[in-house]
């Protein structure tokens, strides 16, 4: 049997391949459910309040700038600080949440490599050098920690905020 993993492989990833990493990926996920669904309301409420100060700057201007009452532009002001405020805690909750769920889906995951790796016959190891069995192990899980830390949540969040300020200009003019 060919162990060799350096072989060239020149597949273009189509969205099935991709789907079908997902699956694969979704058993290591599953206990993360209740943490990634905290996530993303951390993420649709940053989104929201990002969304949101534009409009009160522009409320402020229209309003009281424009009128020179400037008790309502310290009044938008504190509720700027307020909403900005929350946006940095919601920021922070995604962040540390995503954090965790990467780190421990990345735990085991190297848990159930290792596990397969002390499975496979030593033909393998003959024909595969250590050196690129680790390499390529700690950079396929350092990607898919990237991925659920940082990518996704990005990911995510520019989409929300892309839907919600077209919803926002519909909803404005």
């Amino acid at each position: 049997m060919n162990y060799n993993l350096n072989k060239s492989n020149n597949k273009t990833i189509s969205a099935g391949s991709m789907l079908a990493a997902g699956k694969k990926m979704w058993p290591y996920l599953r206990t993360e459910r209740n943490n990634i669904i905290l996530a993303a309301v951390a993420i649709l409420t940053n989104s929201g309040l990002a969304l949101l100060s534009p409009y009160l700057i522009g409320q402020a201007i229209d309003k009281y700038v424009l009128t020179k009452q400037f008790d309502g532009v310290l009044r938008y002001g504190g509720i700027l600080l307020v909403v900005y405020l929350i946006a940095f805690a919601a920021n922070y909750a995604q962040t540390r949440i995503m954090g965790g769920v990467g780190q421990r889906t990345l735990f085991n995951l190297r848990k159930a490599i290792f596990e397969k790796l002390q499975e496979l016959p030593q033909a393998f190891f003959i024909q595969n050098k250590a050196g690129d069995l680790i390499s390529r192990i700690n950079n396929d899980t350092d990607k898919l920690n990237q991925f659920f830390s940082q990518s996704l949540m990005q990911f995510m969040g520019n989409f929300f905020i892309i839907v919600g300020a077209g919803i926002l200009v519909i909803i404005i003019n």
